[in-house]
């Protein structure tokens, strides 16, 4: 071998060593033979050719002692790239080819392996070789790294079931390839009855880009069958399974074309490592998780043949329920008879993983409401509607009821509302009527009502409001007569003084909110809202009042003592100057936080008598001490109502190093000194005078 070659096997070896690395994990969609000849043309594809451009057929077919041959083929390699969708920075080629590694498999009692051509480099293999329609693949100068194949599946390192293996790389400097091309033609020879698949065991391609880089690619497996082989098809209920739950899988359209054959046996793979084989077309099998399976149905038939895999993917779902949440009428309370009532239901999805199609369907009671059990209510159907709704969420539907040709006037009527039922889902909550009765009447009534008052701070209307905040009031008014009305008065008294007045036009069965914000000093004030018609003939319902308390707030104030602690020295905390401005109010509960100088909380105290508290400061640096109180009325301080800051208070303490051991120590161990020396000295004197 001379050194010039020896240098490229060298380069090609280190070339195919960095396309292994580049190559995990794989990065093309598998599919295996799709129940569709057109190729996608977002992304290259790798498929077995039929010898007709951008398609192909799902099964080659021959008879035995026939000789056949398949290519194998990519088309639409382009100077493109995939940005990934959940990083953008990150993208795949979908072209400029530098090299390929390929693996098959096939059933070597079905299809002889005879030979094979690799169609490298384009150059040498420019016209196409039947039954492909395209000319070779890669540039030259391409160097063949891998050209094995062994019926036995014998291998080493190739992928399990692996028959053949080619892999080729071009040298650097080579130029790239973007176009449709061929990898290699095979012969076999038919040599049974039966089905063989074509599988891709693995393909990879690389595309370069500055680096090797794993391309982006559709794969397509092949199948081989004789015309007398039998043929698998199946079909399962429900369309979507849910977990712990069965899905049927039905195999009786399955059939051999062979007279007086029939089908023995169903071997079943349900994509969980459940492989199952049984003489009966129908079985049932759940799923103990959620996630999409791929079954695969092989069939044999009487002669001991077998057909080609017939395979389709099974949603599973961890969960399936619609039910109807709510059904509103209007107007909600009556409605003079031949008018009509705007129905809106509301139809909700539980599911979190799944999409839901149903159909709604209203009804009125011709018969009075069996509450015990409603199916024996006599129901007439109003109208129905076919909706979808995504998973996790909700659907609101609309129907129109022309009351025209109720059995009778003067009656109270429920509507009821049905959503279908999906598979092995909850039943109870697809059926619920209206909260409240209608009245369909045959006399005409005017009649105006406060139906909701509601004043406080905000838009959840607080009670009470704080000092310097603004008081929100709304009111909602209901036409709850027969006809529109053009001056409908609505009038808001504090205190027995206007506070704001509205004359609006209203329509039969509908509400009306109306809204006014005012800022008041701190007291108590009577609320009352009125709304007034004329030849109004339900007086009782036309006001409503309350009482609004404006109140002041606490006044927090806590001091430390040393100014200056050091680390582990005992500071005492004091807030008993704190009071509460409100006379009718009271701090009821005090909670300290402790914050260490990371801004991290160390430490809690809570509650309603701990208006003092000490502390030990671990580390020097600035501490944050938090004092945080609740009022009698339960206000406490929140982020999103500015005025209750007025409800903290905080102090930030710088903490000391420890400044070595304690001066009062020293003082201490002094005295304790000096004590003990005049004790000794006092000994001595005594001990001479004896002496």
């Amino acid at each position: 071998m001379n050194l010039g070659k020896m240098f490229k096997m060298l380069v090609m070896t280190l070339l195919f060593i960095s396309l292994s690395l580049t190559i995990v994990p794989r990065l093309q969609i598998a599919q295996s033979s799709p129940d569709r000849t057109g190729l996608p043309t977002y992304w290259p594809s790798v498929y077995f050719c039929d010898g007709t451009a951008y398609s192909y057929n799902e099964t080659f077919t021959g008879k035995v002692g026939d000789v056949i041959t398949v290519a194998l083929v990519v088309s639409n390699l382009t100077d493109n790239v995939f940005v990934d969708p959940e990083n953008p920075t990150i993208t795949y080629p979908l072209g400029n080819l530098d090299g390929f590694d390929v693996q098959v498999s096939w059933d070597p009692t079905v299809l002889k392996h005879i030979n094979h051509t690799l169609t490298v480099p384009v150059e040498k293999y420019s016209n196409p070789i039947p039954p492909s329609p395209y000319a070779g693949i890669l540039h030259e100068e391409a160097y063949r790294l891998m050209d094995v194949t062994d019926e036995n599946d014998a291998i080493p390192n190739s992928e399990p079931g692996t028959m053949a293996w080619y892999s080729y790389a071009i040298m650097p400097g080579a130029a790239l390839f973007n176009d449709n091309g061929t990898f290699f033609i095979m012969t076999f020879n038919v040599t049974k009855r039966g089905s063989s698949p074509l599988k891709l065991t693995n393909t990879d391609l690389s595309g370069e880009g500055g680096t090797l880089r794993a391309m982006k690619c559709h794969t397509f497996d092949g199948v081989f069958r004789t015309a007398d082989a039998p043929m698998a098809d199946l079909t399962f209920w429900p369309n979507i399974g849910v977990v712990d739950k069965p899905v049927i899988f039905n195999a009786s359209a399955s059939y051999s074309p062979e007279e007086n054959v029939s089908i023995s046996k169903y071997v079943w793979d349900f994509g969980d490592k459940n492989i199952t084989t049984v003489n009966d077309p129908i079985i049932t099998h759940a799923y103990n998780r959620s996630r999409t399976y791929t079954v695969s149905l092989v069939v044999e038939d009487s002669n001991g043949v077998r057909s080609s895999p017939k395979t389709e993917q099974v949603n599973v779902v961890s969960k399936r329920n619609l039910k109807v949440a709510d059904v509103s009428l209007t107007p909600a309370d009556l409605v003079l008879v031949n008018r009509t009532v705007d129905i809106e239901v509301r139809v909700e999805n539980d599911a979190k993983d799944v999409d839901e199609n149903c159909t709604m369907k209203a009804y009125y009671n011709a018969t009075a409401v069996n509450w015990t059990d409603i199916s024996t209510t006599n129901w007439i159907k109003i109208g129905e509607i076919n909706t979808s709704i995504s998973r996790d969420s909700f659907s609101i539907e609309s129907l129109i009821w022309n009351t025209t040709g109720v059995p009778q006037a003067d009656v109270y009527y429920y509507v009821l509302a049905n959503a279908t039922l999906v598979p092995y889902e909850d039943a109870k909550d697809n059926i619920l009527t209206s909260m409240d009765p209608i009245l369909i009447t045959s006399t005409m009534l005017h009649d105006v009502a406060i139906k909701k008052f509601e004043f406080g701070w905000g838009d959840s209307f607080k009670h009470p409001v704080l000092d310097g905040e603004t008081t929100k009031f709304q009111i909602t008014v209901l036409n709850a007569g027969t006809e529109s009305e053009t001056a409908v008065n609505v009038t808001l008294y504090y205190n027995g003084s206007m506070l704001k007045n509205w004359t609006i036009s209203m329509s039969y069965g509908n509400t009306t909110k109306l809204a006014c914000t005012r800022l008041f000093e701190p007291g108590s004030y009577n609320i009352t809202a009125l709304a007034t018609i004329k030849e109004d003939e339900h007086l009782d319902d036309n006001r409503k009042q309350g009482t609004l308390r404006i109140i002041e707030t606490p006044k927090l104030n806590f001091t430390f003592e040393p100014k200056k602690p050091y680390v582990n020295q005992t500071v005492f905390l004091n807030a008993s100057a704190s009071f509460h401005a409100e006379s009718t109010a009271s701090i009821t509960q005090y909670k300290w936080y402790i914050y260490d100088p990371g801004g991290i909380i160390v430490k809690t105290y809570s509650g309603p008598d701990l208006i003092n508290i000490t502390y030990q400061f671990g580390e020097d640096g600035q501490w944050q001490v938090v004092l945080s109180v609740q009022d009698s009325y339960n206000i406490v301080y929140t982020k999103d109502r500015p005025l209750t800051s007025a409800y903290q208070i905080n102090a930030r303490i710088n903490v000391q190093p420890s400044p070595g051991f304690p001066l009062e120590y020293i003082l201490v161990i002094i005295a304790i000194v000096v004590a003990v020396l005049a004790v000794l000295a006092a000994f001595i004197y005594r001990r001479r005078r004896r002496t």
